[in-house]
């Protein structure tokens, strides 16, 4: 009997393996490929994705390599590879869900994710975590913003859409950040942070910067508002408040360039400076509050 029964598990096993070689000798990549960089496509018409490679996975799943994402023809990110396993019982009703690990920019990304596709223009829900992705290298920060910013960001994001309506959360921590100014201010040419926590939400074109902290060796600030997008980003409409709480070095320098008892006028006790920001991204306004 117990012969029987090891030959039973060898002989199981060795179709396991020429199934697995099998599967690998004749996977259909590319049919594969376009199919799923097709559908990743549908979750907005203004994203595309290519991907380079595609082959099977165990446990059961699919293994892509070298994902770019395209925003309105622009590149937004690059992933070494991504890995998606399905949740098998899932895949006989019309909502299908999966489980997904990422590589990218040094960090990992792993999160949930299910995809009905009954409605009307398939709805999509996200739910993820990220560590350690080396911001300086993301080419969606290059986009957004004119100014040279690195760091190691961590965080959640959840991603949803109905047809057109989408809304993107997330909760956000940096640190080690430095922000390389285009212009100096009072002859500061960079910002250091130690760290940056920010929840913000993305629902259609309007951002929504809920709350914004940052802690740095020259200054504190909070930033709070929204940012209304349009396609070209640099046109972005600004809607923002913030606090500004130098240290004394820096308010040293802004004490040189300012007129005598200026500042002593406009701060907010110990709590620093209120000014609004308003206009373009690329032409931003302030004024005191």
């Amino acid at each position: 009997m117990l012969k029987f029964t090891r030959n039973r598990i060898i002989l199981g096993l060795y179709i396991v393996v020429i199934l697995i070689f099998f599967l690998y000798r004749g996977f259909p990549s590319d049919g594969i490929k376009n199919y799923v960089a097709h559908q990743l496509s549908q979750i907005s018409p203004q994203i595309d994705v290519t991907i380079d490679r595609i082959a099977p996975a165990l446990p059961p799943g699919l293994r892509l390599f070298n994902v770019d994402l395209y925003h309105q023809k622009q590149i937004w990110g690059r992933f070494d590879n991504i890995k998606i396993r399905p949740h098998l019982f899932s895949l006989f009703g019309s909502a299908k869900a999966f489980t997904f690990t990422a590589d990218a920019y040094d960090g990992k990304i792993k999160g949930d994710a299910e995809i009905e596709t009954k409605s009307p223009g398939a709805q999509v829900d996200v739910k993820a975590s990220f560590s350690g992705i080396r911001v300086q290298d993301v080419e969606a920060i290059k986009v957004i913003s004119e100014h040279d910013v690195s760091g190691i960001m961590n965080g959640t994001f959840t991603f949803e859409t109905e047809a057109r309506n989408q809304n993107l959360k997330g909760n956000l921590l940096l640190s080690d950040v430095r922000v390389d100014l285009t212009i100096p201010i009072f002859n500061q040419g960079y910002l250091t942070f130690n760290d940056v926590t920010a929840d913000v939400e993305l629902k259609n074109n309007n951002l929504t910067i809920q709350s914004c902290r940052l802690k740095g060796k020259q200054l504190d600030a909070s930033v709070s508002g929204s940012i209304r997008l349009n396609r070209d980003f640099s046109q972005g409409v600004l809607n923002l408040d913030a606090m500004v709480s130098p240290h004394h070095m820096l308010l040293a320098a802004v004490k040189e360039s300012l007129p005598f008892g200026f500042l002593k006028g406009v701060k907010d006790k110990d709590k620093g400076f209120k000014f609004k920001i308003r206009g373009t991204t690329d032409a931003p306004q302030f004024s005191l509050n």
